[in-house]
């Protein structure tokens, strides 16, 4: 189930949404999801990350989003 949460994320991207529309939208009242962005910079690089119920997290970055 969180690929297809990373899937509906990648594929709002793709039609031009922006992070707070995708968290709006998307992540804030999904069930799996079980807390507010949290900010990381890491090597220089900011990075937004969103734990999920099972320990995994959805990370968005310049990179757009991926799972960790």
């Amino acid at each position: 189930m969180p690929d297809n949460l990373l899937q509906s994320c990648i594929a709002a991207k793709r039609n031009g949404a922006d992070f707070p529309t995708v968290w709006q939208t998307i992540l804030r009242g999904h069930p799996l999801v079980i807390g507010p962005p949290v900010q990381r910079l890491d090597e220089g690089v900011a990075s937004l990350e969103i734990s999920l119920i099972n320990g995994q997290r959805i990370v968005h970055d310049q990179n757009g989003y991926r799972l960790a």
